[in-house]
């Protein structure tokens, strides 16, 4: 039998296969599908990659790289404008607006910076030795640490320890602006500064005061009134781009800014201008060494105008402790200076102390209408009881030598304050206890901040009820012993020259200009309404012996009736230093030297207005010949500013300026 091998038999052959041919390729439409898909794959893998390393970078993205890298919003502050303050009419006194300043980057400022130094000097005004005193010495620095820094050093950053800021100019003016636009110097910028300007300054500016590089008040009412004229600044939020070029704003990027509040003062800028003029005449009149005057509408208690002034006296020197005053030969003794040195008063007027407010002096008898009235509010004096006077000459049962310029035997109570007379006034303050002559002196707002606002205002000097003596007493009836400030003093006098129920009463002092429909605001009473009036109507005698003697050439041209007193006080000496005793023979004054002073209100019937004027120190010729007074000097000042005060304000002439009236009021 024959073996036989079973083969298995293979699969049938497909025909291309049949024929000999190699497998079909995939269709055309499906290789590129999957290409597609490939190619979707590795983008999308790489996007991850890059998105990682985007990750990477921004949370730890290594010390070489983090200097570089930086937010990309940029906020810039748009400013806002403070606001105007105006007088009370609405006339501008101070303002703001937008100029430019220059400022260098000294780090691309040209080296050498000759040429870049003359064509900035040529656009700005700025002599070269000054610009290059400011800038060249920063081109210095910053080339000295660039030395020293090593290449691979990271600190070796144009934004890390170089100057890159050096401002050269103040506010430009717009033909300087157009200038420096067109140097085309590198480093050399222009930026945006507030500028506060004073069209009134030669009249408020030591009013006014200042504002700080921050545009925030600094001084005087620009201080007062900062919060309500401080601006808001707003804000623009730009989206930049890798060289920080603002490619859009975004949605919510944009704050307005906010204008500041404008301000009315109570000031007057016509009656500052008058109070202006009237003050220089009589300070120059007397060689006085400064003057201060302060008017006040006694109903509402806005100061309607306030003025300082100080003047260089030639030959003036400053008070030595170890040379005994009033001890020098018969005429050598100096002219001492008698107001406090003020450093800031030289350099800007903004910039000065404001006596109105801040410096106290002793009132002399411009305090005697307070003290006057007290006496006779109480009760222990009444107009027509006769005081005896002594003749001018008279020494207290404690002592003290009492002395009256006139000398005269008897005088009504009423002529005790008309003829200023001390012996009258010590017998009439004597009658009071020391608690009811502190108490009254305190009731006038003496010793106390009138509260007006200004920085650095003082509070005065009243000697505490504990260290009262007779001497106290008899002092102060003279005013004496007690300081005040000028501003004390025309509040206090408005008790006087207020109407109807608010006689008697002490107003709230402004500097803010009150609105015409409110209500009267709650007012301390002092005295009662009647005593009031009457101290008023014998006042009147005072200014009629003024015009009737020291004005008497101009006295059938005051249109208006005014009641007030006269003031002659001896200036203290300064702040005696440590360890060094008080000169042998001296009381504590300047010999010869004197501050006078007068203190009205017009007119009679419905006074408008209550004016202080304080002169310091009038000159030696004065003194020699006995004109110093405070009638003398300062009256004519007070009694002209009246005049022409009331005129502007429209206010109806009085008629007549007899004694009836006074009189009357007296009990005649």
């Amino acid at each position: 039998m024959t073996a036989t091998a079973t083969l298995q038999e293979p699969a049938p052959a497909t025909a291309v296969e049949a024929a000999g041919e190699a497998p079909a390729a995939l269709p055309p439409r499906d290789r590129a599908d999957w290409t597609l898909r490939i190619v979707a794959i590795a983008l999308s893998l790489c996007l991850v990659a890059v998105l990682g390393r985007v990750v990477q970078l921004q949370v730890h993205p290594g010390a070489k790289l983090a200097r570089f890298i930086d937010d990309r919003t940029v906020k810039q502050i748009e400013p806002g404008v403070r606001g105007d303050i105006r007088d009370r009419r609405g006339r501008l006194l101070s303002a703001s607006r937008f100029g430019y300043r220059v400022f260098v980057d000294p780090y691309v400022f040209p080296n050498p910076p000759s040429e870049a130094l003359a064509r900035l000097a040529d656009a700005t005004g700025i002599e070269v030795p000054t610009l290059a005193a400011r800038i060249v010495p920063k081109m210095s620095a910053n080339a000295d640490r660039a030395a020293r820094l090593a290449d691979n050093d990271p600190s070796n950053d144009p934004k890390n320890g170089f100057s890159r800021y050096v401002s050269v100019t103040g506010v430009l003016e717009d033909w300087q602006v157009a200038a420096v636009k067109g140097l085309k110097i590198p480093g050399v910028h222009l930026e945006t500064r507030a500028v506060r300007e004073a069209p009134a300054d030669e009249l408020a500016a030591q009013l006014l005061g200042k504002v700080g590089i921050d545009h925030d008040g600094l001084l005087g009412v620009e201080k007062m009134v900062d919060k309500s004229v401080r601006p808001t600044d707003g804000m623009m939020r730009n989206v930049t781009d890798a060289l920080n070029r603002p490619l859009w704003v975004e949605e919510t990027g944009f704050v307005a800014p906010r204008r500041g509040a404008d301000v009315d003062l109570s000031i007057d800028l016509e009656l500052q201008n008058i109070a202006q003029q009237e003050l220089e005449n009589g300070i120059g009149v007397a060689d006085a060494a400064g003057g201060r005057l302060v008017a006040m509408d006694p109903h509402t208690g806005e100061v309607l105008a306030m003025v300082d002034i100080v003047r260089d006296v030639p030959g003036a020197v400053e008070y030595k402790w170890d040379h005994p005053i009033g001890q020098e030969p018969a005429g050598s003794r100096p002219r001492y200076r008698t107001i406090k040195s003020d450093a800031g008063r030289s350099k800007d007027p903004a910039l000065a102390r404001n006596r109105c407010v801040e410096d106290i002096y002793e009132p002399g008898s411009t305090f005697k209408p307070f003290m006057w009235s007290t006496v006779t509010a109480l009760g222990l004096a009444k107009p027509n009881e006769m005081f005896d006077t002594e003749n001018g000459s008279w020494r207290t049962p404690f002592g003290r030598q009492i002395t009256d310029v006139a000398a005269r035997g008897e005088q009504k109570w009423t002529d005790v304050l008309v003829n200023s007379s001390n012996i009258g006034m010590t017998k009439g303050t004597a009658r009071m206890s020391f608690q009811q002559m502190h108490d009254a002196v305190r009731g006038f707002g003496f010793g106390s901040p009138v509260k007006l606002g200004l920085p650095g205002e003082s509070s005065g000097r009243v000697t505490a009820l504990k260290n009262w003596t007779n001497y106290t007493q008899s002092s102060v009836a003279m005013g004496y012993e007690v300081a005040v400030t000028p501003l004390q003093m025309v509040r206090a006098f408005s008790v006087f020259a207020r109407q109807g129920d608010q006689a008697g009463t002490l107003p709230p002092a402004s500097l803010l200009a009150v609105p015409s429909d409110r209500d009267s605001l709650a007012a301390k009473r002092v005295l009662p309404p009647d005593v009031a009036l009457l101290t008023r109507r014998t006042m009147c005698g005072v200014t009629e012996a003024l015009e009737r003697k020291v004005l008497k050439n101009e006295s059938s041209e005051f249109r208006y009736d005014a009641f007030g007193k006269s003031g002659t006080a001896q200036i203290p000496l300064p702040p005696r230093p440590k360890g060094v005793k008080m000169p042998r023979g001296s009381a504590g004054y300047f010999v010869g030297q004197y501050n006078v002073s007068f203190i009205c209100g017009a007119p009679v019937e419905n006074p408008r207005i209550v004016v202080l004027v304080v002169v310091d120190d009038p000159g030696p010729a004065l003194v020699r010949a006995n004109r110093y007074y405070g009638a003398m000097v300062a009256g004519p000042v007070a009694r002209r500013f009246v005049e022409r005060a009331l005129a502007y304000m429209g206010v109806p002439p009085t008629t007549g300026h007899g004694e009836t009236p006074v009189l009357a009021a007296a009990g005649e």
